[in-house]
């Protein structure tokens, strides 16, 4: 009955460590958002238009002025629905799930392409609630573009039209946010990151310690056995105490949950 306790406890200690695990923080994404100076863009992720649930959300939109001949190599791309080109582009967006610092961007697309030289809008849009007085905070973010870093902000903005959304967002260029002062920097010629750090969310977890024993095991038992037995009639064998079975549930114990201390009571 005692070893049925302790096994009883040892699986039960299993499942709880299970669902503790299973326990993992909320997924979020953030969404990587950006218009040119010529209204080519990427919207936020949440646009009626041309959010996530449309056909246009993972292509860069550049207008065409409702003339498929503007850029002849592109006509096969031009859709009539919106009057504009559907263009490929490597569109970058992270899985936010713990605190942590975070990239996304826009890459493989011709920025120049368009003829514009800024952005009216670049920014952060997620699906992470959000609201003031939350305790999410966004820090140390940087604009990198074609590789090099061209703006760093300690505390960037959080998009105000966002909020209203009841999502969080950061922005870095509005030109109709006559309280934000735009990013003007340099403008690229292939990619555009975002770089932050996020807080307030969960703490990741620890390392996983490794199954791999750190000792490898030898072939060979350490002690000969003797040809005679030291007591005892050698016709009959010897009693089982229950000591190694209670030993190897011990074992298991001290791995499962931490020490668990087994007593025998002397008779």
């Amino acid at each position: 009955m005692q070893i049925k306790k302790i096994i009883g406890a040892i699986v039960a200690t299993a499942v709880a460590s299970t669902m503790v695990a299973a326990a993992a923080a909320e997924t979020y994404t953030a969404y990587v958002g950006a218009q040119t100076a010529a209204y080519s863009f990427r919207n936020k992720w949440n646009d009626a238009t041309y959010g996530k649930d449309s056909g246009y959300f993972n292509n860069m939109i550049v207008w065409g002025g409702n003339d498929p001949e503007t850029f002849p190599e592109y006509e096969d791309k031009f859709d009539y629905d919106i009057e504009g080109y559907v263009l490929d582009a490597t569109i970058t967006d992270a899985v936010v799930e713990y605190d942590g610092t975070y990239k996304v961007g826009i890459s493989d697309f011709d920025w120049s392409l368009d003829a514009a030289t800024g952005f009216n809008l670049l920014f952060v849009s997620t699906d992470i609630p959000y609201s003031e007085g939350c305790g999410i905070t966004v820090s140390d973010a940087k604009v990198i573009v074609d590789g090099e870093v061209t703006a760093t902000y300690a505390e960037p903005v959080i998009d105000p039209d966002e909020v209203k959304n009841g999502y969080l967002g950061i922005l870095f260029a509005n030109i109709w946010n006559t309280e934000l002062e735009s990013y003007t920097g340099a403008y690229p010629t292939s990619s555009v990151e975002i770089e932050f750090t996020i807080s307030g969310l969960a703490e990741a977890p620890a390392d996983e310690p490794t199954d791999e024993p750190t000792d490898e095991p030898t072939d060979e038992p350490t002690d000969e056995p003797t040809d005679e037995p030291t007591n005892g009639d050698s016709s009959k064998p010897n009693a089982g105490t229950g000591v190694e079975g209670i030993a190897l549930v011990a074992g298991i114990a001290v791995l499962a949950s931490g020490a668990v201390v087994i007593s025998k009571k002397r008779k």
